[in-house]
């Protein structure tokens, strides 16, 4: 209504009415405007230098309707737009968008507009995808067009999907060819961004010499590191540089569980889907009912069952790079049937059962320091629940909960900042399920499930106690169960199945179907309408697997990058740029790795000049 125009914005020649309260509450750039004391806010007129009407119009008519209408090649002008004028409201649908339509042919546009405009979503989406397709995008036209700071970033990310760092000073490198006046300056910041001891020997000599096409020498600094020092130096391997594998630990079946059988083990496969490949880890001590976790190309086996009976306090660290185990510091209290999860490169043990009995005590290993503390006790003893870290919070969904003798209808999160425990109740009791994380929250996956509280009894089993359920469901943050996202049911009922999440999708793999355990693997990724069959069962033969299985994902080095992790010969860890006037003999005999001229290294930061 014409009456409650209160403001008039001009963008190309044309008037558009406004009321200047809707515009204040949507965009603080208006409020601003409207409340400055200036001229456009006693006469109500804002003038908007180089916008298109056209554009303005539709924002506007967003604004009033809820209707945004997207047109062929106007969506980035819409963002442009929307930024400028801080509309907060339409960001996000445009953000989602663009992504929805990002490409080769506009994905570096994308992330230049996310970089300018300073959008997390927009900004944080583009990268993943040039880092997934950098090999092909840094050939393109618009790369040329960077500025230096987009460029930083982009060539500093862990996500680019690149097996040698020779690409990324490739790219580097063309990006200063293509204005080598104005850009040969910048180039000794460029080179901070190069991992340099994740490069063979090999790739040195390559890169000095392409550096000296360039008309530039390079100065290394060297020193003796083995893998780990690699990778603490460098800040760790690109996304190209390592694949990732399901780890499928198998345990005793149900009825081993409280006691000791010959037919315990425990051994570990690694299998790739995309292949189907798979090999065996080096063997590690056997035990029943371990706690299993994961951080990044390291896997962590804590506790378990030893054949004798007694339980242990041993932790075992499996370097994927260096294809070896490692014992560190045990846990001050045996424990087995415990969880066992990854948080913020912490490792924490929770609950469990040793010779004592149940346990509520529960304790957190800094992978850094290598040090175990006490934390906050579980305020219900839990075995069997379904856990899964999410942000800086664990979650326990159901479970057994032994003090009280029933299901627990309830789910303990705990969090890592506070180390403090909070109780949230279910509407049902679920026991034996899986639960994985995901971007958006927790997806929880089969189990036992049943809305009536279930008291337990010594001699029943637990697939008596409960149906088997083939229920998934999807949980966000403070245990709040989403209507929003559907996961679909399994195609049959499962409990204490393996579950993990590869490249998007979850994996479940082995468990119990009621009584009888279960070979199958399945796969599914939000979208999707139903899980899909892998086409192989677990053991590759069809024959039953009399297991309970843990599942984890780890990164696994590409073959060049294991064997260069396995190297102790001296590696460069920084670089500069050599005074043209020294002559290329004496540069190759100041900086020669086993030169007995070069001084001892202090600390190094990866890449840092």
């Amino acid at each position: 209504m014409q009456e409650l125009c209160d403001a008039t914005l001009i963008a190309g020649g044309k008037r558009f009415p406004c009321n200047r309260a809707l515009l204040a509450s949507v965009s603080p750039y208006f409020q601003a405007v409207f409340t400055s004391g200036f001229k456009e806010s006693r006469d109500g007129e804002v003038l908007l230098k180089d916008m298109d009407p056209s554009v303005l119009q539709n924002l506007l008519t967003y604004l009033y309707s809820g209707e945004l209408a997207f047109g062929s090649g106007s969506a980035e002008d819409l963002f442009i737009v929307a930024s400028r004028l801080q509309l907060t409201p339409a960001l996000p649908l445009i953000s989602r968008y663009l992504m929805e339509r990002i490409s080769p042919e506009n994905c570096v546009r994308l992330y230049t507009l996310g970089h300018d405009h300073n959008h997390p979503i927009l900004l944080h989406g583009a990268l993943r995808y040039l880092g997934l397709h950098f090999d092909l995008l840094f050939e393109h036209k618009d790369f040329l067009h960077l500025d230096l700071g987009a460029l930083i970033c982009i060539l500093s990310s862990d996500h680019l999907a690149v097996t040698s760092e020779m690409e990324v000073f490739q790219a580097a490198q063309r990006w200063v060819r293509a204005e080598p006046t104005a850009r040969l300056p910048v180039l000794k910041m460029l080179l901070r961004c190069i991992r340099f001891p994740l490069l063979t020997q090999v790739e040195v000599a390559q890169l000095q010499a392409e550096a000296e096409m360039l008309d530039q020498q390079l100065e290394l600094q060297w020193q003796n590191l083995d893998g780990a020092g690699r990778l603490q130096v460098s800040g760790g391997l690109r996304q190209g540089m390592y694949q990732e594998k399901i780890i499928c630990i198998k345990v005793p079946r149900l009825r081993d569980i409280l006691s000791v059988s010959e037919d315990m083990d425990c051994y570990m496969e690694c299998l790739n889907p995309a292949t189907g490949s798979r090999t065996k880890l080096p063997p590690l001590e056997l035990v029943a009912l371990p706690g299993c976790s994961v951080l990044e190309h390291r896997l962590y086996i804590s506790g378990g069952k030893h054949p004798d009976g007694s339980y242990s306090r041993a932790l075992h660290e499996y370097n994927s790079l260096a294809d070896r185990w490692i014992q560190l510091p045990a846990m001050s209290t045996p424990r087995s049937v415990h969880m066992f999860l990854t948080c913020k490169q912490k490792l924490f043990a929770l609950s469990g059962w040793n010779d004592a009995g149940p346990l509520a005590s529960a304790e957190s290993f800094d992978v850094a320091q290598k040090v175990w503390s006490p934390i906050a006790s579980l305020p219900i003893i839990l075995r069997f629940s379904a856990s899964a870290p999410y942000k800086n919070k664990l979650y326990l969904i159901g479970g057994d909960a032994d003090s009280d003798e029933v299901v627990y209808k309830g789910i303990l999160i705990y969090d890592t900042h506070l180390d403090t425990w909070t109780q949230v109740p279910l509407e049902f009791s679920l026991h034996g399920a899986a639960a994985v994380p995901m971007e958006a929250g927790i997806c929880v996956i089969g189990g036992f499930f049943s809305r009536k509280v279930t008291q337990l009894y010594a001699n029943r089993r637990f697939s008596q106690l409960l149906p088997c359920t083939s229920k998934c469901f999807f949980m966000r943050e403070a245990g709040i169960i989403s209507t929003e996202v559907t996961v679909p049911p399994l195609p049959l009922p499962l409990a204490f199945a393996g579950a993990t999440s590869l490249r998007g999708k979850i994996y479940v793999i082995g468990g119990v179907c009621t009584s009888r355990t279960h070979d199958a693997i399945y796969h599914w990724g939000p979208g999707e309408a139903a899980w899909t069959q892998y086409p192989e069962n677990l053991t590759g033969q069809g024959t039953i697997v009399r297991r309970v299985l843990k599942c984890v994902t780890l990164k696994v080095a590409e073959p060049k990058l294991s064997t260069l992790m396995q190297d102790t010969s001296a590696s460069p860890v920084a670089v500069g740029l050599a005074d043209p006037k020294l002559s290329l003999e004496k540069n190759k005999k100041d900086h020669h790795p086993h030169s007995p001229d070069l001084a001892p290294l202090g600390s190094l930061s990866g890449g840092k000049l």
